[in-house]
């Protein structure tokens, strides 16, 4: 028989109240930096964790007060491999989010798209979330309309939003009986699911562009410093009308805008960890012809220069590992196995994009 799907849990009895917080902020620190409202002496309920690998994806539930989360630039930089995009139902609570450009208060009757790509701040209310953590490329590839989606996805309270929303429950429910052996299934209908009914009407319409999308995405992902690279084109490499490609990436926000995006975040990511090559040398690679061009781009994409972005790379984490100012020495509560789980639950998020497989140790 094959195994359990690998599980990792924080909850009351697997360590003390007191260090629940901490290791909580820990286990989701690939993501967030998650601070709590009230002070920890005057909390009533200790936030509550439990997270599934799928294989290609991670599946959490969790529970917690008040907490303020944050996502910054040089966060970003110097964890570029955890630009997941995490789907959130909210079956009780708020949160209140800034994320990148958009304003939207996450709350139950729908499933919201918070986006590691741009910074986040937020702040919740006492809450119980579902969520469903994809890596950047799994969603590139199998559902490229969300690529860089912002807040709600369904019209709250609609019956393509409930639908989900149930989705999420059953993987609530059922995961801690699933196995190994269906884990690519369970993955792979769900992404099913979400593509369907994001894109809505003809579903064999549907599959068949968005296979044309996720061709066309990766084409030019991989030709993002060709000079070439145009709507002209991608008109001739896939033999279609400008109208049918304008069409197609309408739901990115049109095709010259994703090719600049996606130029921008190459910039971004070989600017923080590329030291040792000069910054405009970078641009000119991604088809940036003018140093002060470029610079305004980036500064109003990104909220910071590429100086700015290249320090911020070169800085050490400020994060402070919390579990180790937890003095693991009390008998008999599982304070250790927790503190495992918490930093397993680090490695699954930071891992994730790099591996896109099954990772237990």
């Amino acid at each position: 028989m094959a195994p359990k799907i690998p599980k990792a849990s924080l909850a009351r009895g697997l360590a003390p109240d007191e260090w629940l917080q901490p290791l909580f902020s820990q286990s989701i620190a690939a993501y967030f930096d998650a601070q709590p409202i009230l002070d920890p002496s005057q909390s009533k309920t200790p936030p509550e964790i439990h997270q599934y690998h799928l294989g290609q994806a991670l599946f959490m539930d969790s529970k917690f007060e008040a907490q303020r989360f944050r996502r910054d630039m040089a966060m970003m930089a110097r964890h570029d491999d955890t630009d997941h995009l995490s789907l959130q139902y909210f079956v009780r609570g708020r949160n209140q989010v800034v994320n990148g450009d958009a304003e939207y208060v996450e709350q139950p009757g729908n499933i919201f798209a918070v986006n590691l790509a741009y910074e986040i701040e937020a702040q919740s209310e006492d809450s119980e979330v579902l969520l469903l953590i994809l890596p950047r490329e799994l969603v590139r590839r199998e559902i490229p309309q969300l690529t860089d989606a912002l807040g709600g996805i369904f019209t709250h309270g609609s019956a393509s939003a409930q639908v989900f929303c149930h989705h999420m429950m059953a993987l609530k429910h059922s995961l801690s009986r699933a196995t190994t052996a269906e884990t690519a299934a369970i993955t792979q209908g769900s992404l099913g699911l979400l593509g369907a009914l994001v894109q809505g009407g003809d579903i064999t319409a549907s599959a068949a562009q968005q296979a044309t999308l996720r061709t066309m995405c990766s084409f030019i992902d991989r030709h993002l410093r060709s000079p070439e690279l145009s709507v002209e084109s991608l008109c001739r490499q896939f033999r279609c009308s400008r109208a049918t490609l304008y069409r197609l990436f309408k739901p990115l926000g049109g095709v010259r805008e994703h090719i600049q995006r996606r130029r921008l975040m190459a910039c971004f990511k070989a600017i923080a960890t590329q030291g040792h090559r000069r910054i405009f040398d970078i641009a000119l690679e991604h088809g940036f012809v003018s140093p002060s061009h470029f610079s305004n781009m980036f500064r109003d994409y990104f909220g910071m220069t590429p100086r700015e972005a290249r320090d911020a790379g070169n800085q050490p984490s400020q994060m402070v590992t919390r579990i180790e100012l937890v003095q693991m020495s009390a008998k008999g509560l599982g304070g250790s196995s927790a503190k495992e789980d918490a930093e397993l639950m680090w490695q699954w998020g930071y891992t994730l994009a790099q591996t896109g497989t099954l990772t237990t140790e």
